[in-house]
């Protein structure tokens, strides 16, 4: 989101960071051709959405850290605090990357939610290695099944 100014006679990009909201004519309109309040409201529902899935995630990841402290504290087994901590380390890594993307959500939504979702199941799944309780790995589905359907689906007449 570099939007384009002129200086003189020259079109050059604009290099001042901030967030493209506050220009949004020249830092979305160019490509979205929406207006101005539509690009706004967009976002926000797009970017409420990836925050209170974050914080959910968030806030349960506190929870088993907290869990694995308190399992430590009252003599667990080492294999399942160490299968805690491992889906700990691997949620914490979830959140830590769609955070770092630094769009709140909005340049991949889908995506973003579904990186924070598989973070909660990821600490899910560590709270009940805590109590001896194993689960099957999750099934994946094949990239294509988990955008807008199958490859199959979209060759499909109407």
């Amino acid at each position: 989101h570099m939007p384009y100014k002129r200086e003189g006679g020259l079109k050059i990009s604009d290099h001042h960071v901030r967030s493209p909201l506050l220009n949004i004519n020249r830092a979305c309109q160019g490509c979205h051709h929406f207006s101005e309040e539509e690009m706004k409201a967009r976002v926000e529902v797009i970017q409420d959405r990836f925050i209170h899935t974050r914080d959910v995630a968030f806030d349960a990841l506190i929870d088993l850290i907290n869990d694995i402290q308190a399992e430590v504290a009252n003599g667990a087994p080492e294999e399942r605090v160490a299968q805690a901590r491992n889906a700990q380390r691997k949620a914490s890594f979830f959140i830590d990357y769609v955070n770092a993307e630094n769009s709140t959500g909005f340049h991949a939504p889908a995506e973003s939610l579904r990186i924070l979702n598989d973070a909660t199941d990821t600490i899910r799944r560590g709270q009940l290695a805590l109590h001896g309780i194993r689960l099957p790995a999750p099934a994946r589905k094949p990239a294509a099944d988990r955008t807008t359907g199958s490859q199959q689906d979209s060759q499909k007449p109407m």
